[in-house]
């Protein structure tokens, strides 16, 4: 006799198959259906049929187990949900706390994604080329070459394992690891290696402890403004080296579009989060949709302005009805009107783009009203009482640190007292759409020029401006006797170059402990390396010897031949990485302990000890959708602006 387990288990194991069955013909119908009002043929409905009938076992299984669980993690996301408890409705507190680095927990999180970026945009490129390298090496033909593809490619399989990511951490101790004495041993007999091992450490060193400094949420001061305005120097100064063409005037057009989507996103993302919600948001969300739409349209890729157009007007819809259904105590006002309003405003211009004959009039009039809202509900905060006054004083060479013996004023006054550093993107951004706008060669050119170095000057006197500032903190602290903690992983760090005997602490240091995990995945980028190899073998030798004979050395046919050959290899590991590095887990599960968690920590693993260790769904679930969101739009970033990529028609 079969006792009860076993007979619910059977019970159940045939209770799915027969749900399989049942929900494969029921998919397979209703396809048959939708075809049937298409007025397909009989043996195309038939066809259809059969096809989603034996695809249909897939297709439930992604609804039950990807698509519901996805939009139950939605709803928690919008909940105070803690395992064992009935959700509690809290709107977009779960965001707020997080985006906004609200607490503890928000602080975390913002230092786990700070961490996920750096392995993104540090590591990625590393592995890269580490994959690329070995790819180049095993191209050659050699005797035994195989055998060292098999060599190189033997970390993928053992990488990912336990058993060897703690192998690693005994190679990688300070203290008689594989690595420190492999590399003390070459520093002591070569001693052009000395210096270079020193001054790697030194590098490493200062790097990552400038990088704790910013994950920590030290004040930058003037450098705030510096990195905006050497961006817009480097941007304007590329547009004014040479004549005007269609490439510059495309690079502008990116320019725009790149920096008005980072920008004008945290503003929206800005405006979502505060307490209560900022219409603001609404408008700065049309005049993206709008610069979306212009840019595309002018470029003829009307797929992408269609999908600017849709996503504006559908996100702006579901804002008004979800504005509409929100009990007021949830943070809205009672009158309704103050979200509504600034909605069916900004929807009006992007309507206006769906038609065929727009009125230039109508639709200019329409942009300026929505731009002129923004200006003048955000101008009061950042143009006055003084507030514009860094501008003149970093144009015209002067500090703007007004009280450099003063703790407080260099930690929150100084930021308090100026405008916020975006306003630089802003007006980088309303030059670029005056350069497209000029017909007149001249005109624009001075314009480019004037721009260019007053940027240029701004960008001088603001790092000037910021070298003083971390001053001014060391000063104040020797004066009071006091430890400096501005950057202070960065001060310890640098203030002496390192001498013989200091080694590398890579996982019990946190200013070793990323560039380990970088390391590792470095040893591990056989993948990559199989990719690139398939890529180099399928570059015609024709081109190579054509080059030769024009006289072409090593380098130019390796970068003008080879990466350009390869670049679809090159964007798809690199697509891929970047998605893999924002997902890191396995290796921060096995490789933290308890003096470099926090930094080793990347934005997955915190989800995990967030949602499953700590039992906090709600707050889980909102991390898992801000990486999401995070992922996919650097993921289409990547696919939007991937022109340097040369597929083989």
């Amino acid at each position: 006799m079969l006792d009860q387990p076993k007979l619910e288990t059977l019970f159940w194991a045939f209770g799915t198959i027969i749900f399989i069955i049942v929900g494969s013909i029921l998919v397979g119908q209703m396809a048959r259906y939708i075809a049937k009002a298409f007025r397909l043929s009989e043996n195309e409905q038939r066809k259809i049929f059969w096809g989603f009938l034996f695809a249909s076992p897939w297709i439930i299984g992604f609804i039950i187990f990807v698509v519901g669980p996805a939009l139950a993690s939605l709803y928690y996301s919008f909940t105070d949900y803690k395992l064992g408890e009935t959700p509690v409705w809290n709107g977009l507190d779960n965001y707020r706390e997080l985006i906004m680095a609200q607490g503890r927990d928000g602080r975390n999180f913002r230092s786990a994604m700070y961490n996920s970026l750096y392995y993104a945009i540090v590591g990625v490129p590393l592995q890269v080329a580490a994959a690329l390298g070995m790819a180049v090496i095993l191209n050659a033909a050699v005797r035994g070459v195989r055998v060292f593809r098999l060599i190189f490619y033997m970390p993928v399989i053992l990488a990912g394992g336990p058993a060897i990511l703690l192998a690693w951490r005994y190679m990688l101790a300070a203290n008689g690891g594989f690595v420190n004495n492999t590399l003390s041993t070459l520093s002591d007999n070569f001693f052009l290696f000395n210096w270079l091992y020193r001054g790697f450490i030194f590098a490493v060193e200062g790097f990552n402890g400038f990088f704790i400094g910013l994950t920590k949420g030290d004040p930058t001061g003037p450098f705030t403004f510096f990195l905006p305005a050497l961006i817009g120097f480097i941007v304007l100064f590329s547009l004014v080296r040479g004549e005007w063409d269609a490439n510059k005037r495309a690079r502008a057009q990116t320019t725009i579009e790149i920096i008005g989507f980072v920008v004008g996103g945290l503003l929206v993302a800005v405006g979502l989060m505060a307490e209560p919600i900022d219409p603001s948001w609404t408008y700065i969300w049309g005049v993206m949709v709008i610069t979306g739409w212009w840019i595309n349209t002018h470029r003829g890729q009307l797929s992408r302005a269609k999908i600017w157009q849709v996503a504006g007007v559908g996100l702006l819809l579901l804002g008004f009805i979800l504005t509409l259904i929100t009990p007021p105590q949830d943070g809205l006002p009672e009158d309704k009107s103050a979200y509504l309003i600034p909605i069916s405003i900004a929807l009006v211009p992007i309507l206006l783009t769906f038609g065929k004959a727009i009125d230039r009039r109508v639709f200019g009039a329409s942009i300026a009203i929505l731009i002129g809202i923004v200006l003048v509900r955000v101008a009061p905060y950042q143009l006055l009482d003084g507030k514009a006054d860094v501008i003149l004083r970093y144009l015209t060479l002067q500090t703007a640190i007004i009280q450099p013996d003063n703790l407080d004023y260099l930690n929150k006054g100084y930021i308090g007292s100026y405008m916020d550093a975006s306003g630089l993107f802003i007006a980088l951004i309303g030059i670029l759409v005056i350069v497209l706008l000029l017909t007149d060669n001249r005109i624009r050119r001075y314009i480019l020029i004037g721009s260019c170095v007053l940027f240029g000057v701004m960008a001088v006197s603001s790092g000037i401006d910021g070298v003083r500032y971390f001053g001014a903190h060391e000063t104040l602290a020797q004066a009071e006797g006091k430890t400096n903690f501005h950057f202070a992983r960065y001060r310890d760090a640098t203030k002496e170059f390192p001498n013989n005997d200091q080694d590398p602490k890579w996982l019990t240091s946190d200013l070793w402990v990323k560039p380990s995990l970088i390391l590792i995945n470095m040893w591990s980028a056989g993948a990559g390396m199989l990719i690139f190899l398939a890529a180099l073998k399928g570059v015609p030798k024709s081109l190579y010897e054509a080059a030769e004979v024009d006289g072409a050395n090593r380098v130019q046919r390796f970068f003008k031949i080879t990466l350009p050959m390869i670049s679809p290899a090159m964007f798809y590991n690199v697509v891929i990485g970047m998605i893999g590095a924002l997902q890191t887990f396995e290796a921060v599960y096995i490789l933290r302990n308890n003096d470099t968690q926090t930094s080793v920590m990347s934005a997955a693993f915190y989800l995990y000890q967030r949602t499953f260790e700590q039992a906090n769904i709600g707050e889980g679930s909102a991390m898992s959708w801000i990486l999401a969101v995070i992922i996919v739009g650097l993921t289409v970033m990547q696919f939007r602006y991937s022109n340097w990529v040369h597929y083989e028609v």
